[in-house]
């Protein structure tokens, strides 16, 4: 796949229309904006920082609605909110809303079952443009870490949009009210609050990409300065350049695109002060090129390839996202078919539509169109969902009765190192199915018993008898979580209780990954007080642990070392430890799944191969070097002595790319229970 998710590093803003006179330079711009997204999406590594065509974008939205509310009042005096969300919703909604109902009608042919349950989450949301606020949830949301990207998650910088519209056109009408109160300039107030915008979304832009990441990417509020610092170039009165000035200033802003575009590389850290860079360069050339540019790049400006892009690039961002998600194999294919759509849409849909007059009777009648066509969108997603939950209810109905009457070799059981059975029931039921296997979760997994990535604490919970005397506590991030069932199951049989100290994206180490690094800590400070917790509880008789290890640590430290010492405080305390090994990974963006739902009856076509399933594990290391530490190579619990299969024993061993089904957790109770009686020495 060549494609480049939107969530890590999301497409372009949508290209907002003028309402000035024509202007070959901003459709230029358009064009470059839309032709560096779409690169980007296709050719990941040719265009690094392609996704700065939403900064582009954003600026040219703010200076020209600015530039039109301006004017407006310029002539009459006054704004007409109904006249501009009228036009907004002619231009906008008809090719969105085509989009959106096109690619509903096409899921159930083109995209696999796991992946109807985000095209419904997400494309409701983009009916009532929240997409950008939903995305900003699942980027902090760790259940949601490699979900397959749906394909709407492009509309959340349309979403962006909508949200400033909706809102700076009220600044206006506030401002003129506030002016004629005061006898002030219009001007004077709308440009004061226009700042004002402009200076506190960039500090909390400036603020969030600190700490927070991702969410910051996608939330209006650390985006708006864009928008607000184009319309801070609508009150520019025109430069007195000569075009020779403004031709060469255009095309060093230009150049400045062109270059942020290819060596900019770091989306976790944007939109931020990074951002000033594509943003300036843009409000740059929008002043340069409010008169015509001369000579060669003039030509180039208006030639009609550049003019027909920037004229297209709505319905060309639109569509490019959602081919590439059927076609990630055939970016050329993806590309053609593109502009092939973009082409029609833009003329049976757009330019038709923009014709509609924008007062009057007109008017009413656009939104009412817009009110109806919404409906029939949202409509479509829940008739989607619907069938989509028909079809799992029948699948969950008939690996519920499989696991009620459970045949021998369920599971784990099916699997030795020379070979596994995909189904040892006669039924071909997969459990859980794949559609269902992201809600396959332990009990901790959501909410009050671990804590998410930037907390500086860890939760104790418990599970089991309260008064059993054998008391197991198990420590660490998901992949240690992910054995709770097993543990749960332990409890039950062996008349245990088990405490949990989980902690989301945080090995239980000294040593410190790069995310952590880059949050100032807080799964170190964690860490440090579940070492202390375990240490004062003297009930505890075994501590049971993993970790994903195969990920980027802190400079300078050394991930075994990191074990290593907290391992041996533990031993020094008189504590067992069991370590379990870190588990195969699967096919990212749910391929594994995708692969499972489409072959249900073939399974065993999704195994991968072991040498490049089960990933580097800085504990081993660790614990060769840490004596009287239980090492456990859980290799054998997934994989043959070659591959490692997707489903065993009619059951599905991953619920995304790196967890465990809790269906399969439990079923590796016995395994676990044996490793934890031989370190404790029990019959």
């Amino acid at each position: 796949m060549t494609h480049a998710a939107p969530v890590s590093a999301p497409p372009a803003a949508i290209p907002s229309p003028g309402t000035r006179s024509f202007s070959p330079e901003i459709q230029a711009l358009r064009a470059f904006a839309v032709v560096a997204v779409v690169a980007y999406h296709l050719w990941p590594g040719a265009v690094p920082g392609g996704f700065v065509g939403v900064d582009v974008f954003f600026v040219l939205s703010g200076y020209l609605i600015t530039g039109h509310m301006l004017r407006e009042h310029a002539r009459s005096g006054r704004f007409s909110l109904a006249s501009f969300y009228a036009r907004r919703v002619r231009r906008i909604a008809p090719a969105a809303l085509l989009v959106l109902l096109a690619t509903a009608a096409a899921t159930p042919f083109l995209l696999p079952e796991p992946r109807w349950h985000e095209v419904v989450r997400t494309g409701i949301a983009s009916v009532v443009s929240g997409t950008n606020w939903l995305l900003a949830l699942d980027s902090v949301d760790y259940l949601a870490e490699g979900t397959a990207p749906s394909p709407f998650q492009h509309y959340w910088s349309l979403a962006v949009e909508e949200q400033f519209y909706l809102v700076w056109p009220l600044l206006a009408v506030a401002a003129i009210a506030w002016a004629r109160r005061r006898r002030q300039a219009f001007r004077r107030v709308f440009l004061v609050s226009a700042a004002t915008v402009f200076a506190v979304s960039l500090a909390l832009s400036a603020l969030s990409t600190l700490g927070t990441g991702p969410a910051s990417y996608f939330a209006t509020t650390t985006r708006a300065w864009e928008l607000a610092l184009g319309g801070l170039a609508a009150f520019v009165p025109a430069l007195g350049w000569s075009p020779r000035t403004r031709t060469v200033t255009f095309g060093l802003a230009v150049a400045a695109l062109v270059a942020v575009c290819l060596a900019l590389d770091e989306p976790e850290r944007y939109p931020g002060w990074l951002a000033l860079l594509p943003c300036a360069a843009t409000a740059v050339a929008v002043l340069a090129g409010e008169t015509t540019v001369t000579g060669a790049l003039g030509r180039a400006v208006r030639s009609r390839g550049v003019q027909w892009l920037g004229d297209a690039s709505f319905s060309l961002y639109l569509w490019h996202w959602p081919v590439l998600l059927v076609l990630p194999d055939s970016p050329w294919l993806a590309l053609v078919s593109s502009l092939a759509l973009a082409w029609a849409s833009r003329r049976y849909v757009e330019v038709p539509c923009l014709r509609a007059p924008a007062s009057g009777p007109g008017m009413r009648r656009t939104f009412a169109v817009f009110v109806t066509a919404s409906v029939a969108v949202a409509v479509a997603f829940v008739a989607l969902a619907v069938v989509g939950d028909h079809r799992a209810d029948r699948r969950a109905d008939a690996g519920a009765q499989l696991l009620a009457d459970p045949p021998a070799g369920l599971g784990p059981d099916a699997l030795t190192p020379g070979g596994f059975t995909s189904f040892v029931a006669t039924r071909d039921v997969i459990v859980p199915s794949p559609e269902r296997a992201r809600r396959d979760l332990p009990e901790g997994a959501e909410g009050r018993c671990k804590s998410d990535m930037g907390s500086p604490s860890t939760p104790v919970c418990e599970f089991g008898a309260p008064d059993a005397d054998l008391v197991i506590a198990l420590v660490g991030d998901s992949h240690a979580e992910q054995y709770l069932p097993a543990l749960q199951s332990i409890a039950e049989t062996h008349d245990a209780r088990v405490l949990t100290f989980f902690h989301s994206s945080c090995p239980f180490s000294t040593a410190q990954r790069a995310t952590d690094a880059a949050r100032g800590g807080p799964c170190l400070t964690a860490n440090d007080a579940t070492l202390a917790a375990l240490l004062a509880d003297d009930a505890i008789d075994v501590v049971v642990t993993s970790a994903r290890t195969a990920v980027p640590w802190a400079e300078g430290d050394v991930p075994a070392d990191g074990f290593v010492e907290i391992w041996q405080a533990l031993l020094a305390d008189g504590l067992p430890i069991v370590v379990l090994g870190d588990n195969p990974l699967m096919l990212p963006d749910d391929g594994t799944l995708d692969c499972v739902a489409a072959k249900p009856h073939a399974p065993d076509e999704c195994a991968r191969p072991r040498s490049e399933a089960m990933p580097v594990d800085h504990q081993a290391d660790a614990a060769r070097r840490t004596p009287g530490v239980r090492w456990v190579d859980t290799t054998a619990w997934f994989c043959t002595d070659t591959t490692c299969p997707a489903v065993v024993g009619n059951v599905l061993v991953h619920r995304d790319e790196q967890h465990l089904t809790t269906t399969y957790a439990r079923l590796l109770d016995t395994r676990v229970w044996a490793e934890i009686a031989a370190e404790l020495r029990l019959p």
